[in-house]
C-alpha cells in the first residue's frame, strides 16, 4: 500500500501543479485528468451548470473534511490533546451538518491543513507511544486512511468544477458580470485552489502514519487494505 499511496502523492502533486493557472481563466487544461482518466477536451461543455458543480463540491467537500477532522481529533487523543480534540470533532460535525459558510469552510481547511502538518512531525519523529497511545492509535488507523481516501475522491468535483466555470467565464465579456461572477463562485474557487495540495500533504501524512503504527508494533492489515487507488 505504500508504494500505491507514494505513487499516488507524486501523480497528485504533478496533475495540480497548474490548478492555480486554470483560475486565470485562460485555455483550460483538466488538472484531474491524470487522475480521473479522462479526456484533455477543451471545447465541450460540462454536463453540471456552474452552480450545480459548485453546490456538488462543497457537499463533497464538506463530508470528507468532516471524516478527516473526526479522524484527526483521535490522533490529537492518542496525544492526550483532549481540548484539541474537541475543536476538532466540534468543526467536524459542523462540516457533516451541511449548513457551513464560505468562512466556515475556509477555516475547516485551515485547521485540516494545520493539523496534517502537526500530525505529521509528530508521526516522523516515531516517539514510544504508551499503552493508552496505542489503543487510540488503533482507533484512529481506519478511519484516517478512510478519510484520506474520501477526500482523494474529490478530484472528480473539483475537475467538473473548475471545467464549468471557465466555459462559464468565458461565455461573458462584461468585466463587471466577471467580477461578480467570480464572487458568487468565491468558495468553489477558493477549494480548487487549497485543497488540491492538501490532498497531497494527506496521502503524505497517511503514509506516515501507517510507518508510525508499525513501529510501535499496531496491527496495520485492515488499514493496509483500503487502497488509495487511482480512478
Amino acid at each position: 500500500m505504500n508504494r500505491t499511496i507514494l505513487a499516488l502523492t507524486i501523480l497528485i502533486s504533478f496533475s495540480f501543479s497548474n490548478i492555480s493557472e486554470a483560475q486565470s481563466f485562460g485555455k483550460f487544461k483538466n488538472p484531474l485528468s491524470a487522475l480521473t482518466g479522462e479526456k484533455e477536451e477543451t471545447d465541450e461543455a460540462p454536463t453540471l451548470s456552474v452552480d450545480q458543480a459548485q453546490a456538488e463540491l462543497i457537499l463533497a467537500l464538506q463530508s470528507a473534511l468532516g471524516d478527516v477532522l473526526a479522524a484527526q481529533a483521535l490522533i490529537e487523543e492518542a496525544k492526550g490533546n483532549k481540548d484539541v480534540a474537541a475543536k476538532l470533532n466540534n468543526v467536524s460535525q459542523e462540516m457533516l451538518g451541511g449548513d457551513a459558510t464560505t468562512d466556515d469552510i475556509k477555516g475547516a481547511v485551515t485547521l485540516t491543513s494545520d493539523m496534517t502538518k502537526a500530525h505529521g512531525e509528530t508521526f516522523e519523529e516515531s516517539k514510544e507511544m504508551t499503552d493508552d497511545a496505542k489503543s487510540l492509535y488503533a482507533k484512529a488507523l481506519v478511519p484516517y486512511i478512510s478519510s484520506v481516501a474520501k477526500t482523494k475522491a474529490l478530484a472528480g468535483a473539483i475537475s467538473n468544477f473548475m471545467q464549468a466555470s471557465q466555459n462559464e467565464l468565458k461565455s461573458i465579456r462584461n468585466p463587471m458580470q466577471i467580477r461578480k461572477l467570480k464572487g458568487t463562485l468565491e468558495t468553489g474557487l477558493f477549494i480548487g485552489k487549497t485543497v488540491p495540495k492538501l490532498i497531497v500533504n494527506l496521502v503524505k501524512s497517511s503514509v506516515g502514519l501507517l510507518s508510525f503504527a508499525r513501529k510501535n508494533g499496531l496491527d496495520t492489515s485492515k488499514a493496509d487494505d483500503i487502497e488509495l487507488e487511482l480512478d
